[in-house]
């Protein structure tokens, strides 16, 4: 039989196990062969699909349902073509099926009919996209595509339906040239122009590759501007449900992040959304409303459906808002009073759960627990010292300087910065003391919250002198009567 060699880049073990080689049982060659991340693949003559790991470990062997045609893989998937009728059909076209297998496991993914060939021609390519969408090209140049659309978060898929999605015959400058597939990539047919009725590129040469942008074949539009924006629509729509098919698969499988890519999800939603916005705005601006509401279907947000809403009122369009509005509620519809129920109940037990864990709380009434600890701790450090003896304060009174502060000792309303009472424990304070003091109508009810009245504490204890304007002396002293005697003698001598 046929020898095998699987020819590894790397590894993280010995460089002389990085390669091996197998052999096939007698009279089974191998027909073709393709390899992905984990895996490889060989199709024989005896309709085997044979895979393996990329150490070597074999896996499954599989029936192939035809005459196998190619093998082509990427990433997790391979596909194999085979013939499902040994003749073709009366005007030439070829019978063939498909099969895409995950290259791990073995499991089928998908499998039907290869109905992307024109009418008398022949499968030519064959290849996986950079979103793992399978494509095939036949002998007139139309490149198809496999349109999957997912059921889900399950990562299941049905069969699909293929999809032209570039006509290469209107982009030839002669009938003898040809476009050599290399892949599709990023939306774009990568390829090699070939002149003069050339088959394949030289082997010689590096061949120089081109980039062809994908237009899904769409009938003339009515406007001549609205024409490149609706095949854009489409192809965003079908470049979407491609991306969701692979996200579905690799989540089932455990391969990605589920809410890593539900976010990634919503960021194409929304890119795909614009392009059919624009589309909306230039469909109703020329009166189609009709044709504005089909579209308004494509969108995926509700902010989308917002602004179709907002674009058709502008315009002037009632009826056509009024349809997308209901259209929105359909979609996404309110919620019900038994949710609105459960989500109250669910913030409330956040509330209380945050509350145990220490969090802050903007109602008051949340703090008097705490307060009347602080009290509690206050009568402990006071505990044997009595407020009403006289000249006995607590810690949290200053001792008073006039006739004010004694009053309001007397009612202990005096305290620290430190140890200040909220404002309604306090009010019930002044209320009990007030009711206290009810049977003395005459003594006058201070307000705690008032202005202290601040007094020099030696104000009417001492008197000040004032002093004489000019000092004299008295008649009788005897300084007086000696200096009157001086001056008469001194008179008498002069």
């Amino acid at each position: 039989g046929s020898q095998v060699h699987f020819h590894r880049f790397e590894t993280f073990g010995r460089i002389a196990d990085k390669d091996w080689n197998v052999t096939l049982p007698d009279g089974e060659r191998a027909l073709g062969c393709a390899t992905g991340i984990g895996w490889g693949a060989v199709i024989t003559s005896r309709r085997f699909l044979r895979l393996f790991t990329i150490s070597g470990i074999q896996g499954p062997v599989q029936w192939i349902p035809g005459e196998p045609v190619t093998v082509v893989g990427r990433d997790r998937f391979v596909a194999v073509f085979y013939h499902r009728s040994t003749s073709p059909m009366q005007d030439g076209t070829q019978l063939l099926g498909y099969s895409i297998m995950d290259g791990i496991t073995g499991a089928t993914v998908a499998m039907g009919e290869v109905s992307a060939l024109s009418p008398g021609a022949s499968l030519s390519w064959v290849g996986f996209t950079d979103k793992c969408a399978l494509s095939v090209m036949d002998s007139d140049g139309m490149l198809s595509m496999l349109a999957r659309y997912s059921n889900g978060s399950t990562g299941s898929a049905n069969d699909g339906n293929w999809m032209p999605m570039l006509d290469t015959l209107g982009m030839k400058k002669s009938t003898s040239d040809a476009f050599w597939p290399v892949e599709v990539y990023g939306g774009k047919l990568v390829c090699v122009p070939l002149r003069g009725g050339k088959d394949h590129p030289d082997a010689t040469r590096r061949p120089v590759t081109t980039t062809l942008s994908l237009r899904i074949p769409l009938a003339t539009a009515l406007s001549v501007k609205s024409g490149p924006l609706e095949e854009g629509s489409v192809r965003a729509t079908f470049a979407l449900n491609q991306d969701k098919v692979l996200s579905d698969y690799l989540v089932s499988q455990g391969d990605a992040n589920e809410d890593e890519i539900e976010e990634e999800y919503a960021q194409k939603c929304n890119q795909v959304d614009k392009v059919t916005l624009k589309l909306f705005g230039s469909v109703v601006q020329s009166g189609k409303v009709e044709r504005g509401y089909d579209l308004v279907q494509r969108l995926h947000s509700e902010k989308s459906y917002d602004i179709a809403i907002q674009m058709a009122d502008r315009i002037g369009h009632r009826k056509l808002s009024d349809r997308i509005d209901e259209l929105r509620l359909r979609k996404f519809p309110p919620l019900d009073e038994e949710e609105e129920e459960e989500e109250a109940f669910d913030d409330a037990a956040t509330f209380e759960s945050g509350m145990q864990r220490g969090q802050r709380s903007d109602n008051v009434d949340d703090y008097e627990p705490v307060i009347a600890t602080r009290q509690q701790r206050m009568e402990q450090l006071t505990r044997g010292i009595s407020p009403e003896k006289e000249g006995a304060f607590t810690p949290g009174q200053r001792r008073p300087r006039n006739h004010d502060a004694e009053e309001l000792s007397e009612g202990g309303y005096s305290t620290t910065d430190e140890e200040s009472l909220p404002r309604e424990s306090l009010k019930r304070k002044f209320d009990e003391d007030s009711h206290h003091e009810a049977p003395s109508t005459n003594k006058k009810r201070i307000n705690p919250f008032a202005k202290k009245k601040m007094e020099s504490p030696a104000k009417g204890i001492m008197k000040v002198v004032g002093s004489p304007t000019k000092l004299s002396l008295s008649r009788s002293s005897t300084f007086s009567t000696k200096s009157r005697q001086k001056q008469r003698s001194g008179k008498q001598i002069v």
